[in-house]
């Protein structure tokens, strides 16, 4: 059996490094067609290989159904002018942070305005650019300011516990990724570093570890506007350049995956790859008349510009532990879906367009997460998923 193709990051932590494979649950193919494949490799890695397609037995994937939405046009709670981070507790209280009013509004489970808490300013429990959330068991909100690189912990009533300032900041990421796993554990990304900070339980913010998440070389480009006088220099990466997506599931494990291929990769905050959830299916072409299109929008030559598009954009891991994989910018349409266990679902559709960001929250069986509505409007909707 041939061996698997090798891939590392810039940074030096081998995302799945596969050698002779040491046992073979399904064959990769069956009868000519592909099938899945979940194959143990030395080590005791596991790689789970979907086909593009559900095969037999026939698989009826998650269906998703709105059964709550907040928002209206003049009401002062639930009149967002920018929901930029969202959050759920354990009571299924929902937490929105508004980056326009850097304020908190925390609605019941029904869709009440409960309180409104934290707003302008640079006192206890006010911010300057409240860039994300993140709800801690058994009854703390954590909040990040990006301009001060503060995080602000509250109770559950939206009282200012403790202020914790993180340093010089280096970079910021809006909004603002964080995650709670099953043992209370906060996950703050770093973007100045570019890891993964862990937090012990509770209001103290004990550091517990870090990850560095590994690098993808980029190839930037730079555009002038402006006349003599007064010029701007834009750099930007060129686009459809792949990048690394990374989260943090229950358990605490890092997910990461290279835009440019659809593999998963399940890591330990030691840098031992566990697990590689992988779909057999190819990066589009990036070609013809969009290919022209683009390098006319961006004034680059034709040929600086990519062969293919990545094949996803973000990844997520719900709380029963099912992966929700985007794979195309803007509004969310539709999610590729595996099951705990890294078995391709199929095509889940949403009822109504998601925004991806706020980032949606993948609780147990719902997603809470922004939609829009007439003019733009903001609504925060609660998607109930069946199964």
């Amino acid at each position: 059996m041939k061996d698997l193709p090798r891939q590392v990051g810039t940074s030096g932590l081998a995302l799945i490094v596969v050698t002779a494979l040491a046992g073979c649950e399904t064959s990769a193919r069956e009868g000519g067609a592909a099938v899945l494949q979940v194959d143990t490799l030395r080590d005791g890695r596991i790689l789970v290989t979907n086909p593009t397609a559900v095969e037999t037995p026939p698989v009826r994937p998650p269906t998703l159904v709105e059964d709550l939405r907040i928002g209206s046009v003049d009401d002062p709670c639930s009149a967002f002018g920018q929901a930029f981070s969202l959050a759920v507790d354990d009571n299924g209280r929902i937490y929105v942070a508004d980056l326009q009013t850097n304020d908190i509004r925390v609605f019941s489970p029904e869709g009440a305005c409960l309180r409104t808490f934290g707003g302008a300013g640079d006192g206890p429990g006010e911010f300057s650019m409240l860039a994300g959330i993140a709800w801690q068991r058994p009854g703390f909100l954590w909040a990040m300011d990006a301009l001060h690189h503060r995080l602000t912990v509250f109770d559950s009533l939206g009282n200012a516990l403790e202020a914790h300032g993180l340093g010089r900041p280096m970079g910021a990421s809006l909004p603002w990724p964080m995650w709670v796993d099953a043992d209370a554990n906060l996950h703050v990304w770093n973007q100045g570093e570019r890891r993964i900070d862990k937090y012990g339980p509770g209001p103290a913010l004990t550091a517990l570890g870090a990850f560095p998440v590994p690098a993808v070389e980029l190839e930037w480009y730079s555009r002038i506007y402006g006349d003599g006088r007064a010029q701007l220099q834009e750099l930007s990466p060129i686009p459809h350049s792949p990048q690394m997506e990374s989260t943090v599931d229950r358990e605490g494990e890092v997910w990461l995956a290279n835009e440019a291929t659809f593999d998963l990769h399940e890591v330990s905050y030691a840098g031992d790859t566990l697990r590689t959830v992988r779909l057999l299916r190819p990066a589009p072409r990036l070609e013809g008349r969009e290919r022209d299109s683009l390098a006319v929008a961006t004034g680059l030559d034709e040929r600086r510009l990519p062969d293919h598009k990545p094949v996803l954009e973000d990844v997520n891991v719900s709380a029963d532990g099912w992966i929700w994989v985007t794979t195309d910018e803007g509004a969310i349409e539709a999610w590729d879906v595996f099951d705990a266990g890294g078995v391709y679902q199929g095509v889940v559709v949403p009822p109504v367009p998601i925004e991806p960001k706020p980032f949606p929250v993948f609780g147990r069986g719902t997603i809470t997460a922004v939609t829009k509505g007439a003019l733009d409007l903001q609504y925060v909707v609660r998607l109930r998923v069946t199964r």
